[in-house]
């Protein structure tokens, strides 16, 4: 077993979805780590309330918050909508925690959510916690995990166990983080969230079956390129301050009015630059900001595995009704389960470290999203159970 510090850069790489979707391209998470939970407690409530957007900020700075702390090492890691998951050897267990504990203060002050947090031994879960590596891009790692360790865990911090205590000094670096896009609208009809989940008695009937789901995907909404949730003409930055307030928290989280004051007016002038550079093609330390849009969509991370197959795609009506269709078939045929929330327009949460290099963006529908979607799958195991 390597150590601590070469594991994850010995995570097998594929830049092929079908090569990333075999059993021999996972590695298994090494018994003495830790599967790090963080997600927003009473998330439903929240959303009638209206506060998705924060909510999905609150995930996009957990990640940030996580990735600062364990630097220069990378940690695997996957965001779901109401907050993310990560799994991280020992040494930077404190770190975490401090990181975490940091992104919990910055949740309740700037928007009342609670971030519940908790660390779960691999040793402790019954089921393992496999990864890999998939580059969607030349700059777009993401993790895809299976094995089942990852949804045993989050229902073991669900019931309370292995939280984060209260008493944890908080010690957060959001640098990088950015929420400052307005909803985009769908390029189609739609823009769903959609989790399916296989009822398969092994890892590798699981990885076949989401091989197959994608073919049937694109038998009924077409190609990735096609069902993409993002296009240039719908990004746009926003100029409305309480669109991008969690991230003015961020910067500087103990600050009184006058610096909170400051730091939204500096985002107002970036993001007016920003427009301006887009509009007139503009270069910038040997960037084209012309070309930003176009970026920011190649570094989208709007399908993933994680114990199941999550994404965010547009499409019209009538697609979508057949591909509900045939689900719902296959969920009373016992051979899966499934939840999607549809709605007119996604939502992007950033992080930026540097500007056409290393840049990733999460992308979830509004109104609920893949927390909305959760809620029906879940419904759909307990009807079951």
């Amino acid at each position: 077993m390597p150590d601590h510090a070469d594991f994850v850069a010995q995570i097998p790489l594929t830049n092929d979805f079908a090569e990333t979707l075999k059993a021999s391209s996972f590695a298994r998470i090494p018994d003495d780590w830790y599967v790090v939970v963080a997600d927003i407690a009473n998330s439903t409530r929240a959303i009638e309330n209206g506060g998705y957007r924060a909510i999905n900020a609150v995930g996009g700075s957990a990640i940030a918050a996580v990735l600062n702390a364990c630097q220069p090492q990378p940690v695997p890691y996957v965001f779901g909508g109401d907050g993310a998951t990560f799994c991280i050897p020992p040494p930077l267990k404190n770190k975490v925690e401090a990181a975490l504990r940091g992104t919990q203060i910055l949740a309740q002050e700037s928007a009342a959510l609670t971030l519940r947090v908790g660390l779960v031994p691999v040793a402790q879960l019954h089921r393992p916690v496999k990864v890999t590596r998939f580059e969607r891009s030349a700059h777009l790692m993401q993790y895809f995990f299976i094995g089942g360790g990852l949804e045993e865990a989050d229902q073991i911090v669900k019931q309370g166990a292995f939280l984060l205590h209260d008493a944890t000094p908080a010690q957060a670096d959001f640098s990088g983080f950015e929420c400052r896009w307005n909803e985009i609208p769908s390029p189609k009809a739609l823009t769903c969230s959609l989790i399916v989940k296989p009822r398969c008695q092994s890892e590798s009937d699981a990885l076949q079956f989401y091989t197959d789901f994608n073919a049937t995907l694109q038998r009924f909404i077409g190609s990735n390129a096609e069902f993409c949730p993002l296009s240039q003409t719908g990004l746009a930055l926003s100029l409305n301050p309480q669109k991008f307030m969690l991230e003015t928290y961020s910067k500087h989280p103990q600050a009184g009015a006058m610096r909170r004051a400051l730091d939204t007016l500096k985002i107002l002038f970036e993001n007016l630059v920003g427009k301006t550079w887009m509009r007139f093609s503009l270069t910038h330390n040997g960037f084209n900001w012309g070309e930003y849009k176009t970026d920011l969509i190649r570094h989208s991370d709007y399908e993933k595995v994680d114990d199941a197959l999550r994404m965010v795609f547009a499409c019209d009506e009538a697609p979508l009704k057949a591909l509900l269709n045939w689900l719902e078939n296959e969920y009373r045929a016992g051979r899966l389960y499934y939840g999607c929330h549809r709605t007119h327009a996604a939502l992007i949460t950033c992080m930026v470290f540097q500007t056409g290099v290393n840049h990733i963006h999460f992308v979830d529908a509004t109104e609920g999203g893949y927390a909305m979607a959760a809620k029906q799958l879940k419904q759909q195991m307990a009807a079951q159970n």
